[in-house]
């Protein structure tokens, strides 16, 4: 289920401390699974699981094969719409 779809922007931070504007393509939840977010920055899609703690959000990229697939069903899913 599609929660929000593009127009936004969020603030990425990597595990080396640099940060980078990516545009958040899309927002959903993949059942049984979380919440789970697309992004794109400089024309590279990335997608990520993430979690909500204390009005700080994470992003997780060490995903499963299952959470990747789920991922890239909904890509597919966005780029038709």
């Amino acid at each position: 289920m599609i929660k929000e779809k593009g127009g936004d922007f969020i603030t990425v931070y990597t595990n080396d401390g640099n940060k980078e504007e990516a545009e958040l393509v899309g927002r959903f939840e993949i059942k049984n699974l979380g919440d789970y977010v697309i992004y794109k920055i400089n024309e590279e899609f990335y997608g990520a699981k993430y979690e909500i703690n204390e009005g700080n959000t994470k992003l997780i990229t060490d995903l499963t094969d299952q959470e990747k697939e789920a991922l890239n069903e909904a890509f597919l899913k966005l780029e038709v719409e």
